[in-house]
């Protein structure tokens, strides 16, 4: 009977370590690993998951980690850029329930994201250097429009 007792608790342990997070209070590695299935981990940015961790908390949502780093060879498949952040593991793609891209990727400047761009359904975030932008828009015809400020972009999007 104990075995069993102490299997379960066990159990209940690892899905309360899981639901917490490994890398941050509510961020774990696997969130952020290729999503080719490579089974690659490259290491994240400490800051990247300091900031991600502090929009998580303000915010009082979890945020839903859509890309994290990748693989050069899935950055070539889906036609990442060359020196995407995503491949040193300084960038993510993400959104929230509940809340506007707009609204998010202002929470998302205002944290200390050095860039910001914005997707149809989605937001990358990512801590380089904002040289030549800090924020574009990729339209539904997969044209992007960069600019130097997020509200410049947010302007643009409300035409």
């Amino acid at each position: 009977m104990s075995k069993i007792i102490g299997k379960i608790l066990g159990k209940l342990m690892r899905e309360k370590a899981n639901n917490m997070g490994d890398i941050s209070l509510n961020f774990n590695k696997h969130e952020f690993s290729c999503k080719c299935g490579c089974g690659k981990n490259k290491p994240i940015d400490s800051e990247l998951i300091r900031l991600l961790q502090n929009l998580r908390t303000k915010l009082t949502k979890p945020i839903h980690i859509l890309e994290g780093v990748r693989c050069n060879k899935y950055n070539k498949e889906i036609k990442g850029f060359i020196d995407s952040p995503h491949l040193q593991g300084k960038a993510v793609d993400c959104k929230v329930k509940n809340i506007s891209l707009i609204d998010l990727a202002r929470e998302a400047r205002d944290i200390g994201f050095s860039r910001v761009g914005l997707y149809k359904t989605f937001l990358h975030l990512d801590i380089i250097e904002p040289y030549p932008s800090a924020s574009w828009y990729r339209d539904e015809k997969g044209i992007y429009h960069y600019f130097k400020t997020l509200e410049k972009a947010i302007e643009y999007l409300k035409k």
